[in-house]
């Protein structure tokens, strides 16, 4: 009987058992989506089980082939979901955080294809200028307070969302940046004209400070 129990086995009892729980703690709305959607995949996975036993006959074999590709799903997933945390000071109130990339002589976060993750420290006025390229980034970002609240969380009505990346053009030199928009409540809204003012404002601030340090 032991020999049946597979690591994909395994993982479809755990994804029903979890769909389950979905359907009890959410009785509406999108509870039940998520139940579906569970169920079909704890069936999928159950019946490419099924096909992978009938297809390889030696037990030890499938238990190592079903193992390596659970290990490289989860480590796609994780991969595609390496996190940047920018914090901000505990009495921040702009109402934007940027990061602005490409200027020498500033801050390098040495993020790299391998940096899981990063913490990176926001001045008060909410811009950070750093010397890193702006393809060097992580895909996920939070943003929390130096006192550790996390906006988008329960712990705040603060919330931020991803307001624009784009770039501008100052001395025939070519600045991409990054703006997340912060604010209490519902959130966020924008406009193609608040993101061009905003790009507008960001280099003029830029290009009035000559040593790279925004007031």
């Amino acid at each position: 009987m032991l020999r049946k129990i597979t690591p994909f086995l395994i993982l479809a009892i755990l994804i029903f058992i979890f769909s389950i729980y979905i359907l009890i703690k959410e009785r509406e709305g999108w509870g039940i989506f998520f139940v579906f959607t569970f169920f079909i995949i704890a069936i999928i996975i159950f019946f490419i089980d099924l096909g992978l036993s009938k297809w390889i006959n030696d037990y030890r074999l499938l238990l190592l082939i079903e193992s390596i590709i659970i290990a490289i799903i989860i480590f796609t997933y994780t991969y595609k979901h390496r996190t940047k945390t920018l914090i901000l000071p505990s009495n921040f109130d702009k109402e934007y955080v940027t990061l602005i990339y490409g200027v020498d002589n500033n801050i390098d976060l040495s993020i790299s294809a391998l940096t899981w993750s990063k913490q990176i420290k926001i001045p008060e006025n909410g811009i950070l200028l750093t010397s890193s390229k702006a393809n060097m980034n992580l895909p996920d970002t939070k943003i929390k307070l130096k006192s550790g609240i996390y906006l988008n969380s329960y712990q705040t009505k603060i919330r931020f969302k991803k307001m624009v990346e784009s770039s501008f053009k100052s001395n025939g030199q070519v600045y991409k940046f990054r703006t997340w928009k912060i604010k209490e409540g519902f959130c966020c809204t924008f406009s193609k004209e608040e993101i061009k003012k905003y790009t507008t404002e960001l280099k003029y601030q830029f290009e009035i400070n000559k040593d790279n340090v925004l007031k």
